[in-house]
């Protein structure tokens, strides 16, 4: 059966043989992908197409590139809990929040364009580290085709809109551009299956700042009234340090993360200090907790002795196919 493409799937492959950098190239794929026409004729080419677009997200993971070895500075390592990455217009604050969160050293101006790589920080937030990225704006042309790469990596979306300079808008604009790049944002009542993409199925909270300026709050019930049925809407001030500690919870929540915390059998229980969970998908179970903490342990586990919400009682023997909750503490033998 013919694949029968339309001239806009011939277009974006001219676009991928021309493409010198990885992240153009994964750009220019995931536009056939979604242009392809779904049906029998092309199952085989899709396939091929998905296997390409894998390998060069690999590559991109690893990628370094420029003279001297200089590491391609969108292509981030991921740290901590997981990533939440700051997108929007120019000048909306996303550098002040970052270096608000975290305490990177971001370079904050009061003019376009101040942000021309992303850079990361961690942010503490319940015995954990999440990793905060600040991005160039979602508008600039010369940068798209390697944030593209960055977002793909992204568990979590964080649009930036400025409450003195029209955010509805602003956020409309930062949708579009996103909904043109394949990405789908997942809002308050999305569900994540094993069947979804996480590639392109974002979890996205609204940050709205700039909230200590004379005006913003009817700028923010707008915003309110439009968003807040699908997306968590923050009030914030990155000057002021308003709103952090409510980003942290949303962005945590997004994740769908809890904390599970270890003690050794040769720890007394009133001597044990929560520090440095370990952190796994909610609904994970002792079994693979203990696989997190070293996979011989996960192989030789025999039971559990739990003490938190998922317990029926406190020091309760559990099996590995116990489900844990955030905040449970564990004491593994083998």
């Amino acid at each position: 059966m013919p694949t029968n493409v339309p001239p806009q799937y011939r277009d974006a492959e001219q676009r991928f043989r021309d493409a010198v950098s990885l992240q153009a190239k994964i750009a220019a794929l995931q536009e056939m992908l979604q242009i392809m026409p779904k049906h029998k004729g092309t199952d085989h080419l899709k396939a091929q197409l998905r296997a390409r677009l894998s390998k060069l997200m690999s590559d991109l993971e690893t990628s370094s590139g420029g003279k001297g070895g200089r590491t391609e500075p969108f292509s981030l390592p991921k740290e901590g809990a997981g990533r939440a990455t700051l997108i929007g217009p120019t000048n909306v604050g996303k550098s002040l929040i970052t270096a608000s969160s975290t305490g990177a050293k971001t370079r904050v101006g009061a003019y376009e364009l101040s942000t021309q790589e992303p850079v990361p920080g961690m942010y503490p937030y319940r015995d954990i580290f999440i990793q905060v990225v600040d991005t160039p704006p979602i508008t600039n042309r010369s940068t798209q085709s390697r944030l593209f790469g960055l977002l793909r990596t992204s568990d979590v979306f964080v649009f930036v809109a400025d409450l003195t300079n029209d955010p509805a808008l602003q956020t409309e604009e930062s949708f579009s551009e996103l909904s043109e790049w394949g990405f789908n944002l997942l809002g308050i009542d999305s569900e994540i299956t094993d069947e979804t993409d996480l590639y392109t199925y974002k979890p996205t909270i609204i940050l709205c700042n700039k909230a200590d300026i004379p005006g913003a709050l009817d700028q923010f019930e707008t915003m309110e009234r439009n968003y807040s049925k699908r997306f968590p809407v923050i009030m914030a001030s990155a000057e002021e340090k308003v709103g952090l500690d409510e980003l942290g919870e949303e962005i945590f929540s997004a994740l769908k993360i809890m904390r599970v915390y270890t003690k050794s059998p040769r720890e007394r229980l009133q001597d044990f200090e929560k520090n440095d969970p370990i952190v796994l998908s909610l609904g994970s179970t002792v079994g693979e907790a203990a696989q997190q903490v070293h996979k011989d342990l996960g192989r030789s586990l025999k039971f559990a002795v739990l003490w938190g919400e998922s317990s029926k009682f406190e020091g309760q023997r559990v099996g590995k196919n116990h489900e844990l909750v955030d905040g449970d503490i564990i004491e593994i033998h083998s």
